[in-house]
């Protein structure tokens, strides 16, 4: 006999979460904000040259968010198991991946830091400043992958407060120290864009030391050791490779497409340029909560499912998406309230400010669209073991609809950028109603995790669909 939902207490705990992780994106978003003030204070090129210069770390991000979320999918059902020790060993899993690829990263834009660059522009000015900045930030891609691979994961068994006091204390630092390398004060060089790498990195590094003490002095749910990092159990691996791989390839693929759009919009115009990356900073700064939510809603479903309440789980699901559709009405409302001030802090020409001021409207539509596309994708669908799914969705409407339509718009029709960014947004509208037909059909409530056997070991895990 299924419980019937405790409205107050799934609040009190969407709130735990939501808003801890809300605030730690928000203070993740306000460092490229006040870099890219800082940044756009010297220039549109220099500005322009940044943006494109973290295409890479964009992809980069997006790699470990996968890699992460993925085993978000795992640790929520364990978590409402109890089961501590496959949560630890899961850890031990995105840790040592996670570092892998940040060594390749590293290489690759430290070797062929112009090619990276010519992959987005083609304006030279662009490319020289860029370039500056790769030779330098590149150095902070394996302590990034450490901590975010870490603090998302740590999220999925309900500690959020770490990640807040960690990127409290990473943006003071990157501020301080941009403000000193990018100007030159306190007998520090002036660096320029090169400077705002050079924060960067030691930004990075403070978040890094934070998280290993943590680890390993205070976390008591999570037990962080060589052993689950170097080596792992084979049926661990198989499943967290089963259930994380569809998230690795959704956001990745996601993330080419969007990197993709920024190459679009490269080719247009170094406004263009400008514009989007303005707008782009603005619309993550103000949907973080809309990120929290969908964080919160992903650890809730998976964490009834793994306790076997799973009419729970599919009311809780549908009580949620309602409370992100009502967070991003208010949220596109609050856009529309601050793009006047948003705008005040660049020093842009009149041409990009009115592209500017009608982008920052069109985004705020795409805002109601994405909430219920986050409260699916990222908090049911993964929270439900619905992963293939999500994936799909993702590509198929970012590559078959959203891209090629930005294509058309920017190169054969000569549209304007505010049409064009439409354009590229537009996948966002279609998965809306493709998700919410999903949700309805309980088609994405799966169980993900194994039980065990007294003398067989680890039993298959049951991929049937689950609709009572």
């Amino acid at each position: 006999m299924e419980q019937k939902i405790n409205h107050k207490q799934m609040l009190k705990l969407f709130l735990t979460i939501a808003l801890p992780v809300a605030l730690q994106n928000l203070l993740t978003y306000a460092v490229g904000l006040m870099d890219s003030i800082m940044v756009g204070s010297l220039g549109e090129v220099q500005l322009s040259a940044v943006t494109v210069a973290n295409q890479p770390f964009f992809l980069f991000m997006m790699c470990m968010f996968g890699l992460s979320s993925g085993a978000c999918v795992l640790i929520s059902q364990y978590w409402g198991k109890k089961d501590q020790d496959t949560i630890s060993r899961i850890f031990g899993i995105v840790l040592r991946i996670a570092v892998l690829v940040g060594i390749g990263v590293t290489a690759v834009v430290l070797l062929f830091p112009r090619q990276v660059m010519e992959l987005y522009t083609n304006e030279q000015p662009v490319i020289e400043y860029g370039m500056q900045y790769l030779r330098v930030v590149a150095f902070s891609y394996i302590p990034f992958a450490v901590t975010n691979g870490y603090l998302t994961c740590v999220r999925s068994v309900e500690r959020v407060k770490i990640a807040v006091i960690t990127y409290s204390i990473s943006f003071c630092v990157n501020v301080f120290f941009n403000y000193i390398f990018i100007f030159g004060k306190f007998g520090a060089p002036a660096l320029g864009v090169a400077g705002a790498a050079v924060g960067t990195i030691i930004a990075r590094a403070a978040e890094l030391a934070i998280v290993l003490v943590y680890a390993l002095k205070k976390e008591t749910r999570v037990t962080l050791k060589w052993s689950y990092i170097i080596k792992n159990e084979k049926w661990i691996l198989h499943d967290y490779m089963k259930f994380s791989l569809p998230v690795l390839v959704n956001e990745m693929m996601w993330a080419v497409g969007s990197s993709a759009s920024t190459a679009i919009l490269g080719r247009m115009s170094v406004s263009a340029v400008a514009t989007v990356s303005i707008v782009s900073t603005a619309f993550q700064i103000v949907t973080v909560f809309i990120y929290g939510a969908a964080s919160a809603t992903l650890v809730i479903v998976g964490k009834y499912i793994g306790e076997k309440k799973f009419a729970t789980a599919r009311k809780s699901a549908n009580w949620l998406v309602v409370a992100n559709i009502v967070i991003a009405a208010a949220t596109a409302a609050m856009f529309l309230l601050l793009k006047d001030i948003f705008m005040g802090f660049y020093t842009i020409t009149p041409e990009t400010r009115a592209a500017l001021d009608m982008t920052m409207i069109v985004a705020a539509v795409v805002i109601l669209f994405y909430a219920v596309n986050m409260a699916c994708i990222v908090g049911v669908f993964r929270g439900g073991g619905d992963t293939v799914f999500a994936m799909l969705l993702d590509i198929v409407a970012m590559w078959g609809i959203a891209v090629p339509l930005g294509a058309l718009g920017a190169f054969a029709w000569g549209l304007s950028i505010p049409l064009v960014y439409f354009l590229l947004r537009s996948d966002e509208v279609v998965k809306a109603f493709v998700c919410l037909v999903r949700m309805k059909s309980g088609r994405w409530l799966r169980v993900v995790t194994r039980d065990m056997g007294d003398d067989a070991g680890p039993m298959p895990p049951e991929s049937s669909q689950v609709l009572e």
